[in-house]
């Protein structure tokens, strides 16, 4: 059976090398192993595991959730008022601007491929002042557009953001590359919790505070030395 290429174009957004910057960002946790916070395999683990549950999948992951679903309604409008909430709920500036920059750079890439109606839609709201731009909105516009499935599309972009968390602390603690990715493979089931979690989930549930992430962020501003954006 030959495969849909909609999983070779979700591989494709969904890579670590796809040029929008994602490696320039570490999201706070260059502060937390600064403060000797997060500082070998088992307090790596500890954060990659509450990043993921708390910060994500309440935040970043249910944003695509929500603008995946809007765009298959063509609802133009939910997607402005869920931009609008979601950069309120960034409360850190280097992450809010990191993602502004990140879904910026996603619409510069991705207009190259194809028309699409809302992503273009999307980029004009943004380029109007309207809208800010959030690279997770964005992911989920692009999958529903292309015809990624959305359990695909949620599964590559959580993965994507582990696999880039991982890797940072491989630099900044440092962890070695064989404790990393065994980080990543004894991370399948909470991925997998996740997703069936996020199945549920609404608009009520939707930028759930996490504040010590936050203030880590916020901290970050204010480095001696610095490696990341944010």
């Amino acid at each position: 059976m030959i495969m849909s290429n909609s999983i070779f174009t979700l591989l494709q957004v969904a890579d670590s090398i796809f040029p929008i910057g994602a490696y320039t960002q570490s999201n706070g946790l260059e502060t937390y192993v600064q403060k000797g916070i997060v500082k070998d395999k088992e307090s790596a683990k500890e954060y990659l595991h509450n990043m993921l549950w708390y910060g994500a999948m309440y935040n970043d992951a249910l944003a695509l959730k929500l603008s995946y679903e809007y765009t298959l309604d063509k609802n133009i409008e939910k997607i402005a008022e869920l931009d609008e909430m979601f950069c309120a709920l960034k409360a850190p500036r280097e992450i809010k601007q990191g993602s502004i920059k990140m879904c910026g750079r996603f619409l510069k890439v991705v207009e190259k491929f194809e028309e699409k109606a809302v992503l273009s839609e999307y980029k004009r709201l943004i380029k109007s002042g309207l809208c800010l731009g959030q690279h997770s909105i964005v992911f989920g516009i692009f999958s529903a557009e292309y015809n990624i499935e959305k359990n695909q599309a949620l599964s590559a972009y959580l993965y994507n953001l582990a696999s880039c968390i991982v890797n940072n602390c491989a630099k900044l603690i440092p962890l070695g590359q064989i404790e990393g990715q065994t980080i990543l493979f004894e991370s399948r089931n909470l991925l997998e919790k996740i997703l069936v979690k996020l199945d549920s989930l609404t608009e009520t549930d939707f930028g759930r505070c996490t504040i010590g992430f936050d203030i880590r962020a916020m901290q970050h501003e204010n480095l001696y030395s610095r490696l990341y954006m944010s």
